[in-house]
This record gives structure tokens, C-alpha cells and sequence, in this order.
């Protein structure tokens, strides 16, 4: 029997899935949703997300009670807090506003981890009062500047010496330690408070390029593990999925941050055809707190995820494309999104890309090869 979900955010391959398993479906965006969007769904909000309100307006109250909604959803980083806000609203449980805080705000992250043992990075919460020569003092340099509530990469900055400190300044940032080593992310599926299922991913580019599942030696992994497991012990995740990152330093695994979301960057993607399952229709399952259907994990070689963006600019040259297509066996969604002429914008988070390439192989070795082939004949040049 279908349920009546909520479904905060717009991500077409949620909904989907939703609408796939039988649920009855209302789909808030934060704009208009254009007409191909609303087929099949049962309703829609179209308003701000709000995050920022401690209440829910009177008019979202009355919308949301049109609807005989039982189960909320917000899988993107902007709307997690107001999906908490909306279950209180609605007497629902899963996922009180505070709980929810844990894995948005940053600064209170960090401070529970460091409460509950988790080995993190050193950091600093600016405030008015803080002084850059303090903050160098205490963290050192480089230093790594952030909102405590973005995701994606987006307006992170590091600050080399003394005077991009100074500019990046700002109160209510947060200030991290630069922490020398490679980074992965660990995507867990979380049934009745206990994990079902892990996948490590592998940056081999904060956000450019990364590879699932990641090639690590077997006691790493089990530290990994570990360290994300006693994360979603103590923060109290009940049912769902995280997406958590973690840096490799030369003394051990260190927790970076963790969001209780789907990732971005089309890992859920890459999951889906290396462990042949469906891994929306396994989040709406589980976030559902309904039993896994069709759930039967089979690894099988080894998916990435090549994300371009060349720089500021106009584009001049687009090269490579068809040669790619033609050389790389096994791509199975390939996006190029900007023609010669477009004017491409800096680069801030994953989400404004201006294409990307999905591709399998039944091996790393092989994989390798075709990232490198990738890299070097697919070419986008841009200038003023």
C-alpha cells in the first residue's frame, strides 16, 4: 500500500523512484514547476524553502494540510532542516529539528563529534571578536574558510597567509585546519538504526573526478567504517541514508562532515551500476521506514564520474567529444550542456557544471586508462 510522501526538493530521480513504488507524492520546489514535472504527481508547493524560519508560515501550514501527508523527505542540503520543521508541523515522527541540526550545521557537527571522541580536524567558529593573526596562531596555514550550512563545495575557501585570511573573514564562518591527504566519502543506507549497506567513494578530485567504489587496502577500509558507523551512532540516525566525508592523513582517518542526504556529484548514480541495485528506490524505501524491496547488492567492476568546468569565460573551442564517445566503451550517460559561445560562469559548486561523463569498466586498471584518455582529449577552451 502507497503512502502520501512529501518530497522536499527536486530531484527528478526521487520522485521517480517514489512515484515507481506505488506512494502518492507532493513535490515541493522552491519556483515554478514547469507542466512535464507535475504529471503524475498527486501535488505540489511552489515557495521558498524557508530553512531559516523557526515556524512554518500559516499559508505553508494550510498547503501541506490539503494533503494527507505520513511521510517527509528533503533530500537536498537546503531543505533538511524544513523537512524537520514540516514533520513537527505535521506531529510526524523521524528526525527532530535539533537531531537534523547535527548533520547540517557544521559548527554544532563538529562540536558533537568532538563531544562523542570522533577524530575530526581542529576548527574555529569566527565570531566578531576574532582576530586573523589568532586564528593563524591556533589553526595554522593554509586555512580553510566555510558557511557552516553549504554544500557542494560552495563558497569554500582557502586562505594561504595572512592576508587572505584577512579578506576572507567573515562572523559566522567556519575555520578549519588544512589537513594534508586524499579524502573519500562513505554513502550509507540505514535501516532500523543499523547500517545495510556501505560504499566508499574516492576523490581523486575534490569535486572533478571520483571513482566508486574506492581502491583502499582492506584494514583502511574497516578503519573507515568504523570511525562513520560510531558518526551515525552517536548523532541518532534512525532510518535513511548519510553521505559522509572523511580525509586520509598519514596518522589515520579524520571525519570531515556528514549530511543526512543523498550525495550529489551523480555518486547515487555510480552506486546503482557498480552494486546492480536500485539505490533511489532503496533510500525511499528506507527514509520511508518501509522494508527494501529488490534489494540484492552485487559489486561489479568498478564507475565514475569526470564533472566539466573549464574556468570563467567564453567558450572558444569545444574538442574531443565524438572521439570520446567513440573510444570510451562503456559510458552510459554522457552531458555536455554548453556550445562554442556560451559564457561560462566561475566555478562554485558541482551543481554548476557544464557537463559530465558517466562511465563503467570491469576493472580499475582499465578505468584508469579511459579517466586518462578522457583528461587529455576532451578539451574545452575558453577566453574573455
Amino acid at each position: 500500500m502507497g503512502r502520501c510522501v512529501l518530497i522536499i526538493g527536486v530531484r527528478r530521480q526521487c520522485y521517480k523512484a517514489a512515484l515507481e513504488l506505488g506512494h502518492d507524492v507532493i513535490l515541493w520546489s522552491d519556483g515554478e514547476l514547469k507542466k512535464t514535472r507535475k504529471k503524475n504527481l498527486t501535488g505540489w508547493i511552489e515557495d521558498p524553502y524557508c530553512e531559516n524560519l523557526p515556524e512554518l508560515t500559516e499559508n505553508l501550514i494550510e498547503q501541506l494540510k490539503k494533503f494527507k501527508i505520513d511521510r517527509v523527505i528533503a533530500n537536498t542540503e537546503e531543505t533538511v532542516i524544513l523537512g524537520a520543521l514540516v514533520r513537527k508541523t505535521l506531529k510526524l515522527k523521524h528526525l527532530a529539528v535539533d537531531v537534523t541540526d547535527r548533520f547540517h550545521n557544521k559548527w554544532v557537527m563538529k562540536n558533537f563529534a568532538l563531544k562523542n571522541d570522533i577524530p575530526i580536524t581542529k576548527y574555529k567558529l569566527i565570531e566578531n571578536d576574532t582576530k586573523p593573526e589568532a586564528l593563524i596562531e591556533e589553526l595554522g596555514l593554509p586555512l580553510v574558510i566555510k558557511p557552516v550550512d553549504s554544500s557542494g563545495a560552495r563558497d569554500v575557501k582557502i586562505a594561504k597567509n595572512l592576508d587572505d585570511v584577512k579578506s576572507f573573514l567573515e562572523t559566522g564562518l567556519l575555520a578549519e585546519a588544512f589537513v594534508e591527504g586524499s579524502e573519500v566519502s562513505v554513502e550509507t543506507f540505514v535501516k532500523n538504526g543499523e547500517p545495510i549497506f556501505h560504499n566508499i567513494t574516492e576523490y581523486l578530485h575534490q569535486w572533478r573526478k571520483s571513482v566508486v567504489p574506492a581502491k583502499l587496502e582492506d584494514s583502511l577500509k574497516k578503519k573507515i567504517l568504523e570511525i562513520n558507523d560510531q558518526v551515525l551512532k552517536s548523532f541518532g540516525i534512525d532510518r535513511g541514508m548519510t553521505h559522509a566525508e572523511f580525509y586520509l592523513t598519514k596518522d589515520g582517518p579524520v571525519f570531515g562532515e556528514i549530511a543526512i542526504r543523498p550525495p550529489g556529484g551523480y555518486y547515487m548514480d555510480l552506486i546503482q551500476k557498480v552494486y546492480n541495485f536500485d539505490s533511489w528506490k532503496l533510500y525511499i524505501d528506507l527514509s520511508c521506514g518501509d522494508e527494501p524491496k529488490d534489494f540484492t547488492p552485487n559489486e561489479n567492476g568498478s564507475a565514475a564520474v569526470f564533472m566539466m568546468h573549464p574556468g570563467a569565460g567564453k567558450i572558444l573551442s569545444i574538442k574531443g567529444a565524438e572521439e570520446v564517445k567513440e573510444k570510451i566503451e562503456n559510458i552510459f550517460e554522457f552531458s555536455l550542456r554548453r556550445e562554442v559561445g556560451d559564457i561560462i560562469l566561475p566555478h562554485e559548486s558541482t551543481s554548476n557544471e557544464v557537463g559530465h561523463i558517466l562511465f563503467w569498466s570491469p576493472n580499475r586498471e582499465q578505468l584508469n586508462k579511459d579517466l586518462e584518455y578522457i583528461e587529455s582529449t576532451l578539451t574545452i577552451e575558453v577566453g574573455q
